[in-house]
């Protein structure tokens, strides 16, 4: 990535799928800052509720350091039942303590210190070290829920948009985002928001397209497999955004493995070189994103 002049190398964390290896992307991203000078290393996204939000920063602040500056900490809160389940975190409160710790994280982050008396941790104030070398740290989050993309426009915080909304659903939800975040008082210009994307590109647009398909067709079966929030008996709170977008699928016939494909080729860079631009091009076009 690096040698072909790529910005940023995000690591993706997934636990007790097959789909996923990279159960500790703390390691993997520092594994990689080691084996690189100058491209950035992500992460999207560290699962932020289901550890101790002062390992996670002096995690980032080590990296920090390590790399001078080159590592972004991207989070989410999770969607996978056993994960919450496995590592003792109520699925419920995700969306709570995910905000509770990313905020005590990237606040502690300019202090060198943290304690917290909120309703999802308690302990006593620490200093934490090593001391951050960015002036601040690079953060992001994935975002797929208005209620999410609120919380982040509020903050002044860069969002992540996800590879299966299509083009006006990208185009509403940073429209969403930079209404709240100028009624916040930030400026929309200088947040740096991420368009995340499957790809596959090949001179022959058949087979770019072939290629992605046999790769979809096992990551969604397992991604539906992996958690049980998309069951009709679920009763989990907190992701009716997944449930209703789960539901849109059912009545448009997605949840048919080969059309749930022929969507996702049809709305990420799939294909030849020239389609794969238009693409990218519309999203840019749509969203302001570059």
């Amino acid at each position: 990535s690096e040698e072909v002049g790529f910005d940023t190398y995000w690591i993706l964390e997934h636990h007790f799928t097959e789909f996923g290896l990279t159960g500790s992307l703390f390691t993997a991203a520092a594994n990689v800052l080691g084996r690189t000078k100058k491209i950035n290393v992500g992460t999207m996204g560290v699962v932020i509720p289901t550890e101790h939000p002062v390992r996670q920063l002096e995690d980032i602040l080590l990296l920090d350091q390590m790399s001078k500056g080159r590592f972004n900490f991207g989070g989410v809160r999770g969607l996978y039942h056993k994960d919450f389940r496995v590592f003792g975190v109520d699925m419920e409160q995700s969306r709570a303590i995910t905000q509770n710790f990313h905020q005590m994280i990237m606040e502690s982050a300019q202090t060198g210190c943290m304690s917290s008396d909120s309703e999802h941790i308690q302990f006593p104030k620490v200093d934490v070290y090593p001391k951050v070398y960015s002036k601040k740290v690079p953060t992001c989050m994935t975002a797929e829920s208005a209620s999410t993309t609120e919380w982040l426009a509020r903050q002044g915080l860069p969002m992540v948009l996800s590879w299966i909304i299509d083009t006006s659903e990208k185009k509403a939800q940073m429209e969403l985002y930079n209404e709240i975040a100028t009624e916040h008082g930030h400026d929309i210009s200088k947040i740096d928001h991420c368009m995340a994307y499957i790809c596959s590109v090949d001179d022959d647009g058949d087979k770019a397209q072939e290629v992605c398909r046999e790769f979809l067709k096992n990551w969604y079966d397992s991604y539906v497999n992996a958690t049980n929030i998309f069951n009709d008996s679920n009763q989990t709170r907190g992701y009716d955004y997944h449930k209703g977008q789960w539901r849109d699928f059912v009545l448009q016939g997605h949840t048919n493995t080969n059309r749930r494909v022929d969507y996702s080729n049809s709305i990420n860079p799939v294909g030849t070189p020239e389609q794969c631009i238009e693409i990218i091009q519309r999203d840019i076009d749509a969203t302001g994103i570059t």
